[in-house]
C-alpha cells in the first residue's frame, strides 16, 4: 500500500475486518471473561482454583512454569503446587496479562507465532531488568513487564488473519497498524489503560528524574528486534553460573530460565563471559594443573 488519505481509509477497513473476524472471535481455549475474577482485590484462593479449571491446560502449565522460574520464584522458594499460589506470586494484574498473552501467542504452533512469542517475552523480561537497574519502583517495573509482553499482541491476530483468509498482509501495513489492533485488544479484554501508551509507540518520554515506562519498553523492544532481524534469535554475552559456586545467578541465566519456563529457550543464545573472580579461578586452576 502507498501512503495517503485513501490508504488510511483502506487500513481502517482492513483493520475493522481483522478485529471483527479474528480478534473478537479468537479461540483462546477459554472465555476471556472468566479472567474478570482477577480484577477483584478480595478474590479468594477458592475462586482462583476455580479459575484454573476454566483455563486450557497449556496456559496453566506455562503459567506455573513462569511462577516457578528464577525470575518469579525467588531462589530456593520451592516449587508451587497450588494454582492460587502461582497467581498470587505473579500478582493478580500481571497474571491476567500473562494468561491472555500465553493464550494469544500459543494459539498457533507455527514458527512465526513462536518467534513472535519469544520476542514478546524477551522484551518483557529484558525491560523488567532495565527498569530495576534504573531504579523504578515496583509498580512501574510491573508496568514495564506486562507492557512489554503485550506490545506485539496485535501482530498475533494479524498472523491469524493471514492463515484464515489466505491473504498476505504487507509488511508496511503490519508495521503501521499492529499497535492499533493491540489497543483494540486492550479495550475488548478490559485491560489497564496504561497499556495503550506503551503499545502506541509515542515519542521518547522522560520523567522528572529518568526514563518513562513506555520508553524503557521501547528500548528493550529495539534491542530485541535488532538481534532477531540479524540472527533470527536473541544473542547475548553474559557471565554464567559456574561449578565452583563463584557466581550462582546472572542476567543470562535468569533470562534463560524465564524462556525455558514457557518453552521458548531455543530463541536465546548466550555467549558466556567470565567475571573477574571467575577469571582468577581459571588462572588458579591452570596454575595448579601445570605445577609439578
Amino acid at each position: 500500500m502507498g501512503e495517503g488519505k485513501s490508504d488510511g481509509c483502506e487500513d481502517s477497513e482492513l483493520l475493522l475486518e481483522i478485529e471483527e473476524r479474528i480478534l473478537k472471535k479468537a479461540d483462546l481455549g477459554f472465555d476471556f471473561r472468566v479472567l474478570q475474577v482477577l480484577d477483584r482485590e478480595d478474590v479468594s484462593r477458592t475462586d482462583l482454583e476455580i479459575l484454573k479449571s476454566q483455563l486450557s491446560p497449556g496456559v496453566v502449565a506455562r503459567l506455573f512454569g513462569l511462577a516457578n522460574s528464577v525470575h518469579f520464584g525467588r531462589l530456593r522458594a520451592g516449587k508451587m503446587i497450588d494454582f492460587s499460589d502461582a497467581v498470587l506470586r505473579l500478582g493478580l494484574g500481571p497474571a491476567k496479562i500473562y494468561i491472555l498473552s500465553l493464550a494469544i501467542f500459543f494459539m498457533d504452533l507455527r514458527r512465526d507465532f513462536a518467534e513472535l512469542a519469544a520476542r514478546s517475552f524477551i522484551i518483557s523480561f529484558l525491560g523488567k531488568m532495565l527498569a530495576a537497574k534504573l531504579g523504578l519502583n515496583e509498580e512501574d517495573q510491573k508496568k514495564v513487564e506486562i507492557g512489554g509482553i503485550f506490545l506485539k499482541a496485535g501482530k498475533a491476530f494479524m498472523l491469524l488473519y493471514e492463515r484464515e483468509s489466505g491473504k498476505k498482509l504487507s509488511e508496511a501495513f503490519v508495521s503501521r497498524n499492529y499497535p492499533r489492533l493491540g489497543m483494540s485488544a486492550v479495550k475488548i479484554f478490559a485491560l489497564p489503560d496504561f497499556l495503550n501508551e506503551i503499545i502506541s509507540f509515542s515519542l521518547l518520554r522522560f520523567e522528572e528524574n529518568g526514563f518513562s515506562v513506555s520508553t524503557i519498553v521501547d528500548l528493550a523492544h529495539s534491542a530485541v528486534d535488532k538481534s532477531f532481524k540479524r540472527f533470527g534469535k536473541f544473542i547475548i554475552n553474559s557471565p554464567m553460573p559456574d561449578e565452583d559456586g563463584i557466581l550462582s545467578s546472572s542476567p543470562g541465566s535468569i533470562l534463560s530460565a524465564q524462556l525455558d519456563a514457557v518453552g521458548l529457550g531455543s530463541f536465546l543464545e548466550i555467549i558466556p563471559s567470565l567475571t573477574p573472580r571467575q577469571q582468577i579461578m581459571v588462572l588458579r586452576k591452570a596454575a595448579s594443573s601445570s605445577s609439578p
